[in-house]
């Protein structure tokens, strides 16, 4: 069972002094991520759909084996808007070519539930992007329903886990899969904060119980797994980066049998440029 292990984004500036080094700038930022872990989700994507050139310069300016999983942009996920599909496709074929496209991520609302014009629309984006590795995270409860996985496998769309507060309304936390990957984010425990901005929702820091409970329940699953995502985004100052070098010591304590994709070598990373972006 391959174990790739990252955060969510990496260009932030109060991870200076923390996770990076003091002084450094936000050209060197993805250089030193690359020495640390080998996967990343690009969430910049999130707010403004990515153009072919951006999307190869990263590529371009990573070691041969890093990886990038790529956040659709909310036009498509949250909008549903069919116009934004083909030039977003464009983009991440950039990194597909390059071999450096893990995946692609879609992360609905919590204002979108389980209705029959939305699963509509997942089915449309599974055709699109299926290829290309699609995973789905669902904040409404009412996707947390026993035959969503078996749908999902059908649509070659892996489901992702996600840890969260204990929220009525969001989408409970827990192991869940849909085929053969585990695909995990860790977000936050604190129900007081969430409904906050996204500073505060995302401001936590997991303790090694929490996390020996994910290793513990994945263990479990690793006969029908292959592969393991694990990606942190709480990503307040460097809370992610230091749960995501912590959890990897953890798995080779109590998981040694779990092969843990090592970061890439740095030798061969170009200093990106000034119009490179997280």
């Amino acid at each position: 069972m391959q174990v790739w292990i990252g955060t969510s984004g990496y260009s932030y500036p109060d991870w200076v002094g923390g996770f990076y080094p003091p002084g450094t700038s936000t050209q060197k930022m993805l250089a030193y991520y690359c020495e640390h872990f080998p996967l990343v989700e690009l969430n910049f994507t999130f707010y403004r759909p990515p153009t072919p050139i951006m999307l190869a310069r990263m590529a371009d300016r990573t070691p041969a084996g890093f990886q990038f999983i790529v956040k659709m942009p909310r036009t498509i996920s949250h909008e549903e808007r069919t116009e934004d599909v083909a030039g977003f496709k464009l983009a991440i074929e950039q990194m597909r070519q390059r071999g450096k496209l893990q995946g692609v991520l879609c992360q609905l609302p919590q204002s979108i539930h389980r209705e029959k014009k939305h699963e509509a629309w997942i089915e449309r984006l599974s055709n699109e992007f299926g290829e290309y590795g699609l995973a789905v995270e669902f904040r409404y409860r009412s996707w947390a329903a026993p035959d969503v996985p078996a749908w999902l496998h059908e649509l070659r769309t892996d489901l992702v886990a996600v840890d969260v507060p204990d929220i009525p309304a969001l989408y409970p936390s827990g192991l869940v899969q849909s085929g053969p990957h585990i695909y995990v984010r860790f977000h936050s425990h604190n129900a007081d904060n969430w409904y906050q901005s996204d500073a505060d929702r995302y401001n936590y820091s997991y303790d090694d119980a929490a996390l020996k409970e994910w290793i513990t329940a994945i263990n479990q699953a690793e006969a029908s797994t292959d592969r393991v995502l694990l990606l942190f985004n709480n990503c307040h100052r460097s809370q992610a980066a230091e749960n995501a070098e912590r959890i990897r010591v953890l798995i080779q304590q109590l998981a040694p049998q779990w092969a843990i994709t090592a970061p890439p070598t740095s030798q061969s990373v170009r200093q990106l440029s000034l119009f490179d972006h997280d």
